[in-house]
């Protein structure tokens, strides 16, 4: 299995329930967290493997979702844990790019949907959305929506992604297309195994001793 680029993620999600992924040029990894957190101010936790954010949000016993983030290469990135099915996907990260210069690229699929939705793929750009598609058409939208359809319309139609009713096969090709067009990038033993800066996005309750600015954050 490759683990550079994302297409591992087909095969290696980072949580039981699949992932919810943010990636974003021209925003700082921190700032990325606070845009996510929309309107309350991120709870800092430390550093959490993935197994330990899970542990710590059961332990809670009410609904809340965080995220581990940090930087690869030119990219900040985000990784949801918790209840974060149906909260923080399509059409909620549309305001995360808000100036001239930023992408933001968002990643999502809920695998254990029972509606078995196909994994999504969000991109925006300069404050606007820009494209998005599914990333397993066969039974779904074949329609890759947005102004800027044509960054990935013709990768799409040469790998045959609108054809293949292989659930996931056409989920990898797809990410190898979004790879390849926009040179994403994640780092899959981080992700997976390592300890990464965490903050509670949602479902929590400020305590103003436990946040930090900015400039006290980690990445």
């Amino acid at each position: 299995m490759n683990t550079h680029g994302i297409r591992w993620l087909a095969d290696k999600p980072p949580t039981r329930y699949g992932y919810c992924i943010h990636l974003a040029r021209g925003i700082e990894a921190v700032e990325l967290v606070n845009r996510i957190a929309r309107g309350s101010a991120p709870v800092l936790l430390g550093a959490y493997t993935t197994e330990g954010i899970e542990t710590y949000i059961n332990s809670q016993g009410r609904e809340m979702a965080a995220v581990r983030y940090g930087t690869h290469g030119d990219l900040a990135f985000t990784v949801a844990h918790g209840d974060w099915p149906g909260e923080l996907g399509p059409g909620y990260s549309n305001h995360l790019s808000r100036n001239s210069g930023e992408e933001v690229f968002m990643l999502y699929y809920e695998s254990q949907n029972p509606k078995v939705p196909p994994p999504e793929f969000t991109f925006c750009r300069d404050g606007d959305y820009a494209c998005g598609f599914h990333m397993y058409m066969h039974t779904w939208s074949h329609e890759v929506t947005g102004p800027d359809a044509a960054l990935v319309q013709a990768d799409i139609e040469a790998a045959g992604i609108h054809n293949e009713d292989r659930r996931e096969i056409a989920h990898r090709k797809s990410l190898t297309v979004i790879e390849n067009r926009f040179a994403l990038t994640l780092p899959m033993h981080r992700i997976l195994h390592d300890s990464l800066s965490t903050a509670l996005v949602q479902g929590h309750h400020v305590d103003p001793d436990s946040t930090a600015g900015a400039g006290d954050w980690g990445a």
